[in-house]
């Protein structure tokens, strides 16, 4: 995790700075210096362009 980036709310759920829930990892591959890559999978969509991102307000 990058410091800042994201956080808990307050039922423990990780969540991205503009309130988008943060997704599942998939480890995609191991490059050659031993860097892991991954991808995210989330299961449900939130553009953090959105009237909905803009909106968001962190629970208490």
């Amino acid at each position: 995790m990058t410091e800042g980036k994201i956080r808990f709310d307050n039922v423990g759920r990780l969540r991205y700075l503009h309130g988008a829930p943060v997704g599942d990892l998939i480890l995609t591959r191991i490059n050659k210096d031993g860097q892991p890559k991954y991808k995210e999978s989330a299961k449900e969509w939130f553009d953090p362009e959105s009237e909905k991102a803009n909106n968001f307000k962190w629970p208490e």
